[in-house]
């Protein structure tokens, strides 16, 4: 148990508080925890939410706001929103967790994670993570997660409960979102990777510039000389923060000067020239170059991390993708490949993949969310219709926007002769599977979006369930 009055400098509190831990959303209330009322916008007010804390079992609700008088523990705290990271550093203690990676990029963070995850579980090295898709470690429970980067008190009670668990390394993702927003606070984070650069988020961050700056502060040092460092140099941005910190490492596809150049041998087998700094072949069993570039992120970051590792001893062919990252079901000579491309440079990546390895026909399905960057949505159009021989354009979270809307900025650039639309997801990936096991052998159909995710969401944030992996397999049973 944890004491308030240890939080609240100067607090007048009447009596001690003990509380279990701090909860910035009522949903997450259970008995005994503190209710922290934070008002960010017009929109987004918990003070509508103290009644629901109670009810919940709150202890406590912390607000910016002063209340008229209330028999209930509502404290007003001035200034509440601005000290979130006192708030946290005092609630919450991880000193057992000596390194914490922390992955940020457009695309290949979730993979990055898992790679480096099963680094550490080869070796028997206790760790945890916390990516998007779940989070859990070396005995901890396994949860699902509904954010790439949680708030900054289920962070904080993350690392606690990891360190309470004797667990020295963890893993974090790290979202543009987060990284604005403080939700990463001041945690010591000493090994930082970023994966990739590239469109995306422009509804939050506004343009290409501001997204950037963001995505750099993360990296941000008074220590240039930073070893802890790994940058993919095949984006502007990634070329930019290597020059910056010159004892950092990078890799690269196209960069000569990287510190691990990458040359590709074949679908699945790659050589490296890095001055033994990696192995220099490595064979995988999977296919993509994104996908491996998100691998070697990981090596590097792990060699670093873990200078006296001899990476020899790690089965590299054994590390496998997340689920809905290229996630191949074979339909007797064809392939489909369910993954989360949900970015121009995602799909076109994925794409390019798929056409090098196939070569029958390529098959692309996939939709764009609803009331998010819509500038991105024209370009993905574009890159459908120009790299697969077919597309289907369909819903993937419409929310509350209108999907025609969608489609309309989707196809706003395209000729769409070769795309249908079906708004339907379920039937668009019915007909596209009828296309694909019509098709000759070798074609592949790729079904872009959501990966793993096992919902829809539509209007008021009502959320359906759905999978695309079960839709595909459905089909696949009933042949």
């Amino acid at each position: 148990m944890k004491n308030l009055k240890n939080l609240l400098d100067g607090s007048k509190l009447k009596s001690d508080i003990q509380f279990k831990k701090l909860c910035i959303n009522s949903n997450d209330i259970d008995p005994g925890d503190i209710f922290v009322a934070l008002k960010n916008s017009s929109k987004r007010d918990g003070n509508k939410y103290i009644d629901h804390a109670f009810d919940n079992g709150a202890l406590a609700v912390l607000t910016g706001i002063h209340h008229a008088n209330d028999n209930r523990n509502i404290i007003h705290v001035s200034g509440l929103e601005e000290k979130l990271v006192h708030l946290a550093n005092k609630a919450y203690v991880f000193n057992q967790v000596k390194k914490i990676f922390g992955i940020t990029g457009t695309n290949g963070k979730t993979s990055t994670i898992h790679f480096l995850k099963q680094l550490h579980e080869q070796l028997n090295m206790k760790v945890s993570f916390f990516n998007s898709i779940e989070n859990g470690g070396s005995g901890l429970e396994l949860r699902s997660s509904n954010m790439t980067t949680p708030d900054i008190f289920k962070l904080y009670r993350f690392l606690e409960i990891s360190s309470e668990h004797n667990i020295e390394n963890c893993l974090l993702e790290v979202s543009s979102h987060a990284i604005h927003q403080k939700r990463i606070g001041d945690i010591e984070i000493k090994f930082k990777g970023l994966t990739s650069f590239s469109e995306d988020h422009l509804d939050y961050h506004g343009n290409m510039e501001k997204y950037s700056d963001i995505k750099e502060s993360f990296f941000d040092s008074d220590d240039f000389s930073s070893e802890g460092y790994v940058f993919n140099e095949d984006n502007y941005l990634g070329a930019k923060l290597k020059q910056k910190y010159k004892n950092s490492y990078s890799y690269s596809f196209h960069n000569k000067d990287a510190d691990v150049f990458i040359h590709k041998s074949s679908s699945n087998k790659f050589l490296l020239d890095s001055e033994d700094i990696l192995p220099k072949k490595i064979n995988v069993n999977f296919q993509g170059d994104h996908y491996f570039s998100n691998l070697v992120c990981a090596l590097l970051l792990f060699k670093v991390a873990n200078q006296d590792v001899d990476l020899s001893s790690i089965d590299i062919f054994d590390l496998s993708l997340p689920e809905g990252r290229n996630q191949k079901i074979d339909f007797d000579g064809r392939d489909v490949f369910i993954d989360f491309a949900h970015t121009p440079d995602a799909l076109e990546a994925s794409l390019k993949s798929l056409r090098s390895t196939h070569s029958g026909n390529l098959i692309c399905l996939f939709g764009c969310g609803g009331e998010r960057d819509r500038f991105k949505r024209s370009k993905m159009g574009k890159i459908a219709e120009n790299l697969a021989d077919q597309v289907f354009v369909t819903n993937d979270n419409p929310r509350s926007e209108d999907p025609e809307t969608i489609v309309e900025d989707i196809l706003s650039e395209c000729s769409s002769k070769n795309i249908k639309v079906i708004f339907d997801r379920k039937e668009a990936i019915l007909e596209s599977l009828e296309s694909l096991v019509n098709s000759k052998p070798g074609s592949a159909l790729l079904i872009a979006g959501k990966g793993n995710e096992n919902y829809q969401e539509f209007e008021n944030g009502l959320r359906k369930d759905f999978s695309d992996f079960e839709m595909v397999m459905r089909f696949k049973n009933a042949i």
